[in-house]
């Protein structure tokens, strides 16, 4: 029950429930596959994957979309063999503000920044 709480609060505090651009709709999905491909070969730590996939996705795709994906993932450990965390969501938010405030424009950028965050 706290996961589900923890999700409809994160949904309301990030801001993801502005309508993504209808061209980048899914776009994460399609994307997602050679993004994480990319971190996991970068980074075993969670956190940074996390971060890593928002940024790089984030450059990408529209960051609401993005952050919308992070949620659902979370929401999907909860149910799922995974384990959800609340710290991999300020991860994702976190990659997503790379690209929001401009910090990281390239992939390289991304995987740099987020390895000085969580390494």
């Amino acid at each position: 029950m706290k996961y589900i709480l923890l999700t409809i609060l994160a949904l309301s505090s990030f801001n993801v429930l502005a309508k993504p651009s209808p061209d980048k709709f899914i776009c994460s999905m399609k994307h997602s596959k050679a993004v994480i491909a990319v971190a996991e070969k970068h980074s075993t730590f969670d956190k940074n994957r996390h971060c890593t996939v928002s940024c790089m996705l984030g450059l990408r795709c529209n960051l609401n979309e993005v952050m919308l994906v992070g949620i659902m993932k979370e929401f999907k450990d909860v149910f799922g063999p995974g384990n959800a965390e609340r710290d991999d969501l300020y991860a994702d938010k976190y990659g997503v503000d790379l690209v929001r405030h401009k910090r990281a424009g390239t992939d390289t950028e991304c995987l740099e920044q987020c390895d000085l965050r969580y390494r």
